[in-house]
């Protein structure tokens, strides 16, 4: 017999194999490294969950500024056409005070051309 096995006999102390206490390592140690990696899975779910609600409010405000930038130029194109319409020479001459206006008595016109410029006098025929 095993002189170990005498000793451990005579002391009444259970017998623990190197191979069976490795064995319960083992299974101890896969059970950590299970629960953290399940922690680690859950860590990153968490960090994507979050990073797609932070993406979500800024893409949700580009689009409020992208939308109120939209209605803005359509304001000012709307704008500058009532101020064209407003300037225009029909408006003017449509208006009341057209005849509070003094008469030119020998206007002159500036034509332009493709080659320059040239100035003549206009007569109105009344």
């Amino acid at each position: 017999m095993n002189p170990n096995l005498i000793i451990l006999k005579k002391w009444h102390l259970k017998f623990f194999s190197e191979r069976r206490t490795t064995r319960e390592n083992f299974k101890l140690d896969m059970t950590v490294t299970y629960i953290l990696v399940l922690l680690f899975i859950w860590v990153l779910w968490i960090y994507y969950v979050w990073t797609l609600n932070v993406n979500a409010t800024k893409w949700y405000n580009i689009r409020q500024l992208e939308i109120e930038k939209k209605n803005l130029s359509v304001e000012k194109e709307l704008l500058e056409v009532k101020m064209a319409e407003l300037e225009s020479l029909d408006t003017i001459m449509k208006s009341d005070y057209v005849d509070y206006m003094e008469k030119t008595e020998s206007p002159e016109y500036l034509v332009i051309k493709d080659n320059g410029w040239y100035a003549f006098n206009y007569q109105e025929t009344n």
